[in-house]
């Protein structure tokens, strides 16, 4: 049994039926460069975040909405962080989201953005199946854009950490088996919990 599973909201039957997000990045970033901020940096921000985040879908989309997406910023439910959080997770700064329609004049305060504190590099390269970006990078190999079509977790690397992005591949959610026990038990089915080696990314 995997230690750690890889967090994915994928759409469920009937996709095209639900609302997609419009990215929240910060449009300042030109590069990955140390000194600015990012929601895939797994770094808390210096500047100043708006209060709250005004978070859009996408045109010509309705208003149903998924548990999570990924949009750089992580967005989920307040119930979904709650659930997290009682599972034990502690590494997540949490921002105030309103989430809008401007075609419909939806509007909903039931969702946060959420940085994800901590970069672990996890990945056992030696058994993953590397597909392309940042592998040949002297300084910094396999780092922050490493692209996979199956990988495995190093457990020692990994530790106990109960949720964190991979530094291999920062788009990457990663939680504890623990963790995924306690969203199962809480009934939350639209999330998916990918083994590593079924993981592309």
């Amino acid at each position: 049994m995997s230690e750690h599973y890889m967090l994915e909201c994928y759409m469920p039957v009937g996709w095209d039926d639900m609302a997609l997000l419009k990215s929240q990045y910060f449009k300042e970033i030109a590069s990955w460069r140390n000194d600015v901020d990012s929601w895939r940096m797994g770094r808390r921000f210096v500047s100043e975040i708006p209060n709250p985040v005004i978070i859009k879908i996408r045109p010509s989309y309705p208003d149903d909405l998924i548990e999570m997406y990924n949009e750089d910023a992580i967005v989920m439910t307040k119930r979904l962080l709650s659930a997290l959080q009682e599972a034990g997770v502690d590494n997540l700064d949490v921002y105030p989201a309103i989430i809008v329609n401007e075609e419909t004049g939806f509007r909903t305060e039931d969702y946060v953005a959420v940085n994800l504190i901590g970069l672990v590099k996890a990945v056992d390269i030696a058994n993953s199946n590397v597909t392309g970006g940042n592998t040949d990078t002297v300084d910094e190999p396999h780092f922050l854009d490493t692209d996979f079509d199956g990988l495995a977790i190093d457990p020692e690397k990994a530790k106990d950490h109960l949720m964190f992005r991979l530094a291999e591949n920062t788009s990457a959610i990663v939680i504890h088996r623990s963790v995924k026990e306690h969203l199962e038990k809480k009934g939350f089915n639209m999330l998916t919990f990918v083994e590593p080696g079924d993981w592309i990314g």
